[in-house]
């Protein structure tokens, strides 16, 4: 690849960067990255109070951190006012981080988002962050021309020369940056980490230039320099600097021998001195402050450690989430990729690894068609291992470690070590095809994570102009004066089974904008009015609560529900629902209702039941068949007591219409003695949900008069509709209709 063709490449790479990390930026709302309250808050008391804030004990604030990024927001951002912060970050969501490893939309939101106070054209507050925002991202650029810089370096010692093949595989490794969807998230966030990866890919970069060319005392001052600005900027920056120090001992030693000690001595004070110099007031500071240079031990007494800590067991188990931040997962960890991209990651990360195991064995073995040296990857291969190290360490005290965002301090390293890792799989002819391969993949991935995992977190749910515009499974027609009537609601999956998610979708007709959150719940309801779960949640899960409904819009507000794998089955759901105040009373209905009941809904069993007891052969109508029973007596029955048996109903054709089960028990002749009528399963599963193959076990009862003769009785059963009162015809099994319509189950012989 030709040095035009790569700066063109490399600059298309940028600019894509940057209008991906600015569509990042506004579809994220604001405060919605990790800790970007708390940074935007370090910039304001600089504003405010024109002093470095202090980190006080049982606070829990980032004024532990380095001041530099925060002095550069408050310089760009000074003039902005900050009316509404309080407005904003008091609107927090309480059902926020719902079931937070599933990838989704549900509840992903911390705050309750006020359009009016965030929205473009931005003001206040909104503006402020948005500003500091794409100061950050001008620094993410910087650092992708850094991880260009330094792969061209490397890629050029590896290959002894090749500059088509080391252009080409570091415009693969900036790509491998810029598309990076974490990456493009934090980089436009308010962060100090994408300076600290600016200052750290700077050090990177002039400690592989030192490698590759020699050790001057410019390098060294430039390489003191940017270690004094990463004090200043964030401790990740430390990771990369035991690597830096080794590149100014290697160089000089590999060149020079024993001689090169005194280069050593003299450019390393050179660096360290102006390291101390810029940077060294700070750990003065923090000495005086907390007895110890870097604030870590008063950090972690306000922010906490692992119950057990150290411990390696848990932090060894969040290494998988580690990897996956390191790509992707937005918010505070709550917004994953599903899990197929991260496995792709860890493919490709295994290529790489294995990739650079081949460069190895044979640059050994002498089997390679360039005469270049692995001294300098050697050494700056130090720097993601160190910070790896590092990271693992603190993730045995601290839960809050394993974010893989920390290690991209070492990308101006990590980048080209996966280009080259990759690249060894291909001839050396195909080697340049690499690096667009890289940017389409990469680039793919971004513009995924934009619009198909964090715009969908928290864009509201869908909305029509009018009831017209949909079509509800159920009908209905609640209403809650001041703010909306339900108009109907759907269920998915249709039929559920036992621990499967239910989604209902809720049709809301606004009628009133009002000015609280009301918080919506609904309760599912099995077999025998047991309770199988709920939800409680703002409307749209979290992303578009009451206070920003619009009169005459129609809401379809879908909550999953998820159901036990234990619940009793078949059977009918009943869905209770209403709306509250957080700590305060249930909204009314126009009927006085604070509950709303709806249903049924159908919960289907996975497998059918098998019938037991006496078998029998008895059809009813077209679709139901009476299949077995089962008493739970035996012997005489004595006036008083209670027969107690099991119907084992099959069926064959759903018959869509309720029935009622009768049970008669009646003598020589007249009407019934006794008698059990009622739906079948008490209720719990009406006739007109049965679907074909349902085998439904229906437990009655028959209370024997205690006043009742002795003798022998027959015991009658069959099926009447509950709209017209008429039985069901009965067949037996040669299709002889019965008598009645009425199926002889057993005689009882009653005794004194």
């Amino acid at each position: 690849m030709s040095k035009r063709r790569a700066r063109q490449l490399l600059y298309i790479i940028v600019l894509l960067y940057l209008g991906l990390g600015v569509a990042y930026s506004v579809v994220n709302p604001i405060f919605e990255s990790p800790d970007e309250a708390l940074n935007y808050d370090n910039i304001r008391y600089l504003i405010e109070e024109r002093r470095l804030p202090v980190l006080e004990p049982d606070e829990p604030t980032k004024a532990h951190h380095p001041p530099l990024y925060y002095v550069l927001g408050a310089l760009l951002t000074f003039w902005v006012p900050n009316e509404h912060l309080d407005a904003i970050v008091e609107r927090t969501n309480p059902f926020w981080a719902y079931r937070l490893w599933e990838p989704g939309v549900d509840n992903k939101s911390l705050y309750l988002h006020d359009p009016t106070l965030e929205s473009f054209p931005y003001r206040d507050v909104a503006l402020g962050v948005h500003l500091i925002r794409w100061l950050s991202l001008l620094m993410g650029a910087g650092t992708i021309l850094l991880v260009y810089a330094t792969a061209r370096e490397i890629i050029t010692a590896v290959y002894g020369g090749r500059n088509d093949s080391a252009r080409a595989l570091a415009v693969g490794a900036a790509a491998l940056v810029a598309f990076n969807p974490m990456f493009l998230y934090i980089s436009g966030s308010v962060h100090d980490d994408p300076l600290a990866n600016l200052v750290s890919a700077a050090m990177l970069y002039v400690a592989t230039r030192i490698l590759v060319h020699g050790a001057t005392v410019r390098r060294a001052a430039t390489l003191g320099l940017l270690m004094g600005l990463g004090v200043l900027t964030k401790l990740t920056c430390l990771l990369v600097m035991p690597t830096a120090g080794l590149a100014l001992l290697y160089r000089p030693l590999a060149d020079r021998g024993r001689a090169g000690w005194r280069d050593v001595v003299r450019l390393g004070g050179v660096a360290l001195g102006l390291a101390l110099l810029i940077g060294g007031w700070w750990f003065a500071r923090n000495w005086v402050l907390y007895g110890e240079p870097t604030a870590m031990v008063r950090q972690t007494g306000v922010w906490g450690v692992r119950e057990n800590a150290p411990d390696f067991v848990a932090a060894a188990r969040e290494l998988g989430f580690l990897h996956n931040s390191l790509w992707g997962i937005f918010g505070y960890g709550q917004i994953p990729f599903p899990r197929p991209i991260y496995d792709l990651a860890r493919l490709m990360g295994l290529m790489a690894l294995g990739g650079l195991l081949l460069l190895y064995v044979r640059h050994r073995l002498g089997r390679t068609a360039w005469r270049g040296s692995l001294s300098a990857l050697g050494v700056l291969a130090t720097a993601p291992i160190i910070a790896l190290a590092v990271n693992f360490a603190r993730m045995t005290i601290s839960a809050a470690a394993d974010f893989g965002r920390y290690l991209f301090v070492t990308l101006a390293i990590l980048a080209p070590l996966y280009a080259l890792g990759l690249a060894e799989w291909l001839s050396v002819r195909r080697r340049t095809a690499l690096a667009p391969a890289i940017a389409l993949g990469m680039l793919t991935l971004a513009v995924y994570g934009l619009v198909g995992v964090l715009a969908p977190a928290y864009a509201p749910p869908p909305r029509y102009a009018s009831p017209d515009a949909v079509s509800p499974q159920y009908p209905a027609d609640v209403t809650y004066p001041g703010l909306a009537r339900l108009i109907g609601y759907d269920t998915a999956p249709d039929p559920p089974y036992p621990g499967d998610t239910l989604r209902v979708t809720f049709y809301w007709e606004v009628l009133d904008r009002p000015d609280e959150d009301y918080v919506f719940f609904v309760q599912v309801f099995g077999r025998g009015g047991v309770k199988l779960g709920g939800r409680d949640t703002h409307p749209g899960l979290g992303r578009y609560p009451t206070s920003r409904w619009q009169p005459g819009e129609v809401i379809a507000d879908t909550v999953p529900v998820p159901l036990p794998e234990d619940a009793a089955a078949p059977t009918a759901l009943r869905l209770d629902l209403g709306f509250y105040l957080l700590d305060g009373p249930r909204l009314p209905t126009a009927d006085g209702l604070t509950t709303v009941s709806l249903g049924p809904v159908r919960l289907a069993a996975r497998e059918p039941m098998s019938p037991v007891g006496a078998p029998l052969d008895y059809r009813l109508g077209e679709g139901i068949r009476l299949v077995a029973w089962e008493p739970a007596w035996e012997g005489p029955i004595h006036p008083g007591d209670t027969l107690r048996f099991t119907l084992y109903w099959a069926c064959d054709a759903p018959p869509g219409r309720p029935f009622n089960v009768f049970v008669h028990l009646i003598g020589e002749e007249g009407p019934p003695v006794a008698q059990g009528d009622g739906p079948p399963m008490e209720g719990d599963y009406p006739t007109h949900l049965w679907t074909t193959g349902d085998v439904i076990a229906d437990p009655r009862t028959v209370h024997i008069p205690p006043d009742l003769p002795s003798g022998r009785y027959r015991l009658l059963v069959g099926l009447y509709s509950l709209e017209t009162g008429e039985r069901l015809p009965a067949f037996d099994a040669g299709g002889t209709r019965l008598l009645n319509d009425t199926i002889p189950l057993s005689d009882v012989e009653i005794r004194p």
